[in-house]
C-alpha cells in the first residue's frame, strides 16, 4: 500500500512549480495592461490624427544636377482640433500619377493654434528617373492635370508622438508649361 503524505506550506511559501505559475500570472497582466494601453493610447491618437490635414501649397525647383533635382516645398498643415499642435518636423514622400516622385525632410518648429493652419517648407528630392516617369506620364497631350499624393509623419511636441497623414489633390496644368507657376488646387 502506498501512502501520501501531507504537503504542509508556511504562510509565504509557494507550493512546488508556484514560482512558475507566479511568474507566468505576471507576465500575463504585464501583456494584458500593455494592450490595454496601446488600445486606448491608438484609439486616442487617431482622433487627433484624423483633424490633421495635410496638403500641398507650392512647389519650386531650387537646384537640379544631371542625377537628382532639390526642390522647396511648401505644405498647408492644417489643425483641425480643439487643441493647439506643437510641429518638430517630419518626413514626407510626393508621388504624382500615383509614381513616387520625391522625398524628404523637415525640422521646422511650428506651433498652429486649435482651428488654424501655417505653412511648412521643407526640401525634397527627386531622382532623374522620377522626372523622367513624370514627363512620360505627360506625353499624351491632353492638359489633364496631374494627381498628387502626398503622406508622411509629422513630429508633434507633447504625448501625441508622431502624426501619420495621406492627402491627394491635383495640380492643374490648363496652361502650357512656360515657366510661370501653376500652383496645385
Amino acid at each position: 500500500m502506498r501512502e501520501v503524505s501531507s504537503l504542509q506550506i508556511g504562510k509565504g511559501e509557494l507550493p512546488p512549480g508556484g514560482r512558475a505559475l507566479a511568474r507566468r500570472s505576471q507576465w500575463m497582466v504585464g501583456v494584458a495592461i500593455c494592450m490595454l494601453a496601446s488600445v486606448f493610447g491608438c484609439s486616442t491618437l487617431g482622433k487627433h490624427s484624423e483633424t490633421l490635414r495635410v496638403t500641398l501649397s507650392n512647389i519650386e525647383v531650387e537646384e537640379a544636377t544631371l542625377l537628382e533635382q532639390l526642390y522647396t516645398v511648401t505644405l498647408r498643415v492644417q489643425n483641425r482640433s480643439e487643441w493647439p499642435l506643437s510641429v518638430r518636423g517630419g518626413s514626407f514622400n510626393l508621388a504624382i500619377n500615383g509614381r513616387d516622385f520625391s522625398a524628404g525632410v523637415s525640422n521646422a518648429h511650428v506651433d498652429i493654434p486649435a482651428y488654424a493652419d501655417a505653412q511648412i517648407q521643407l526640401r525634397m528630392v527627386s531622382t532623374l528617373f522620377s522626372v523622367l516617369r513624370l514627363i512620360q506620364g505627360m506625353q499624351d497631350g491632353s492638359g489633364r492635370p496631374l494627381a498628387y499624393e502626398i503622406s508622411g509623419h509629422i513630429k508633434i511636441a507633447g504625448s501625441y508622438g508622431r502624426l501619420s497623414f495621406r492627402e491627394q489633390g491635383e495640380i492643374g496644368l490648363e496652361r502650357p508649361l512656360t515657366g510661370e507657376p501653376t500652383g496645385p488646387r
